[in-house]
């Protein structure tokens, strides 16, 4: 492959590792900061929820207006924020510009995450957009592994700002090869934007991700339920926004896909499973195993190294076969890894949850690299960026409960023993498994039967059934449009 066509695939691979890496690299980091800029743990814990909060909030209002005015120049802005507030972040003076700083990067990594996916598939077709996809999805696994294992190390040798300065070169050489490789967006009429829509929907799905973070940190309580109250009602009044208006942030129909809302489901459900219960466990290794960070940080990144294993070297073939395997039978794997949790938590020995990591990696691994692809094929392609975001965003959704539901069961633990840390850990497991199973289930059955319907019809299972990105309805629809031009 030439370096013009890899090309593409590099950027959005550079953005994407970048922008979740960013996610958890700091986590480690923070008694390093909390030294350096003379603050406690309570406001530098807004230096890494301020920057999930926003990039869950704002995904599906930068997907829409990628759609809208052009998912490059959305991609560039985004891509150019991230990198300059990650300049900032190095430099920052005190731990009010550095949460200021981290909010900024975090919008910029919306702005990313939100049209990296259309852009892929603008870029390629075929076998080459299968291995594309793949490609994204092993990076994806492997930014986790860096974020979790490289955050302390580098606070460590290098002082935590260089956590922040080593993004800049990394981001400037992305924003080159974009400028430079990065297809044009085509010419498009112009088309309205529902502002109202965009910000109840962030409203809602912003406190939708703080209820969850204060109820991970203090419990259930007056304050958590208060967000919950406001995510609902924000949620619920974007719902009605969303079916009067002509112009709508996503369309409502496509809410009647079952092959969607099955893929919406696998989002929340594999995430919440793979990766809620990684906290819970990083304190069972070193609480109650005895295991240092860095040993701890490596045992953990067991999970994501298959995880790049298995994307790597299946995630093209899994997007060839019919959707319910990867997507189903990989979330039913999350589940297994997470009922493993419950069953060997009383083994008191690190060992003993490697199979959970292992599992968990693997049924990731089948998910994340054919997840984007089926989220954008039932959506007109004009939507597709908003239909991708969707997904994702049900992603960090699902991340931020599962975090939130797991630590929470540690909260009442102040001075654990040996059998309430089993009983946890059982109880984390137990959840992570019931919610995957809730996911897998019906997906396993709306795509079986999506693909049986396909078959009695008398022809052979479309593209878009059986697991091959770009060659669905939606995009044969885009091919007549562009015909008729």
């Amino acid at each position: 492959m030439k370096f013009r066509n890899f090309a593409p695939l590099l950027v959005a691979c550079i953005a994407t590792f970048l922008l979740l890496a960013y996610a958890t690299v700091v986590t480690v980091a923070i008694p390093a900061i909390a030294t350096d800029l003379h603050t406690d743990f309570a406001a530098l814990q807004w230096v890494v929820d301020l920057y999930t909060l926003a990039l869950a909030a704002l995904l599906i209002a930068c997907g829409a207006v990628g759609d809208a005015v052009g998912r490059r120049k959305v991609f560039l802005a985004g891509f150019t924020l991230f990198t300059l507030s990650s300049l900032a972040c190095g430099l920052a003076p005190g731990v009010r510009e550095l949460i200021a700083f981290r909010g900024a990067q975090g919008i910029g990594g919306a702005a990313m995450f939100a049209t990296t996916l259309p852009l892929i598939r603008a870029s390629y077709s075929g076998r080459e957009q299968h291995r594309a996809f793949a490609a994204w999805g092993a990076v994806a696994g492997l930014a986790a592994a860096v974020g979790n294992v490289c955050g302390g190390l580098l606070a460590e040798a290098l002082g935590w700002r260089w956590i922040f300065l080593l993004a800049v070169p990394a981001g400037a050489a992305g924003l080159v090869l974009a400028v430079v490789f990065l297809p044009r967006d085509p010419e498009r009429g112009v088309r309205r934007m529902d502002v109202a829509g965009s910000f109840l929907l962030s409203v809602g799905i912003a406190a939708l991700v703080v209820a969850s973070l204060l109820f991970g940190e203090h419990g259930a309580g007056a304050e958590p339920a208060a967000a919950a109250v406001v995510a609902v009602a924000g949620i619920l009044a974007c719902v009605v926004r969303e079916r009067r208006t002509p112009d709508p942030v996503i369309d409502p129909a496509l809410f009647r896909h079952p092959r969607f809302l099955a893929v919406v489901a696998v989002a929340f459900g594999y995430y919440f499973a793979a990766f809620g219960p990684l906290t819970v466990m990083s304190s069972w290794f070193q609480d109650g195993a005895g295991l240092d960070a860095v040993d701890t940080s490596l045992l953990l990144a067991l999970q994501p190294a298959v995880f790049f294993v298995v994307s790597a070297a299946c995630g093209a073939v899994l997007q060839r076969v019919p959707l319910w395997v990867p997507l189903g039978v990989g979330t039913a794997l999350c589940a297994a890894g997470c009922a493993g949790l419950a069953l060997l938590g009383a083994v008191y020995e690190p060992s003993a949850l490697v199979p959970s990591l292992v599992l968990t990696g693997i049924g990731a691994g089948m998910v994340s690299p054919v997840l984007p692809s089926a989220a954008m094929r039932d959506a007109d392609p004009a939507q597709a960026g908003a239909a991708a975001a969707v997904a994702n965003t049900a992603r960090q959704v699902g991340l931020a409960l599962g975090t939130a539901v797991c630590g929470g069961l540690f909260i009442s633990l102040s001075a654990p023993t040996r059998r309430e840390y089993t009983a946890a850990i059982g109880e984390v497991g137990a959840v992570g498994a019931l919610v995957a199973l809730a996911a897998a289930a019906p997906a396993i059955v709306l795509l079986r039967r999506a693909e049986g319907r396909t078959r009695t019809r008398g022809s052979r299972p479309s593209a878009a059934e059986s697991g091959t990105p770009g060659t669905g309805s939606a995009d044969t629809g885009a091919s007549r449009r562009d015909a008729g031009r």
